[in-house]
């Protein structure tokens, strides 16, 4: 059976447990929502579940390693990210147009006013992650 290993400290909604059942069929499951301290202890508990997915919610630096790596071993191992539409920073709790089935709502602060913000995001679908470069240019 397929695993998915899924890296967050948050869990997937259900609209993303489903979207993965109708690609995968039935597969099993692996939550790691405990700190991780590189990439490479990512990977390596991908490999201690023989996951043949990660869907990491990790830094940049994190995942662009991943992808990387991931790329030249053995059994394959495939990177996906969930796209999150915005849909609005809400201006009141409860949102009105919440979804539990689609919806996220993250709690951040403005650091200038200090003010609590809450960021409503939609999911629309898993892509594959191939390659993530960052492209740089001598500052002179």
């Amino acid at each position: 059976m397929t695993t998915v290993l899924w890296l967050s400290r948050h869990h997937p909604l259900p609209v993303q447990i489903d979207y993965l059942t109708t690609k995968l069929g039935d597969f099993d499951l692996i939550i790691y929502d405990k700190p991780i301290s590189t990439a490479n202890d990512a990977l390596d508990l991908a490999l201690e579940y023989n996951a043949s997915y990660i869907i990491p919610v990790l830094p940049l630096s994190f995942i662009a390693h991943l992808v990387t790596v991931t790329k030249s071993i053995e059994p394959k191992i495939t990177i996906l990210r969930a796209e999150m539409e915005t849909i609005h920073n809400c201006s009141q709790i409860p949102c009105p147009e919440y979804n539990e089935y689609t919806d996220t709502i993250m709690q951040s602060k403005d650091f200038n006013t200090g003010q609590i913000i809450y960021r409503h995001f939609r999911f629309k679908e898993f892509v594959i992650l191939k390659d993530i470069k960052i492209v740089t240019e001598r500052w002179e």
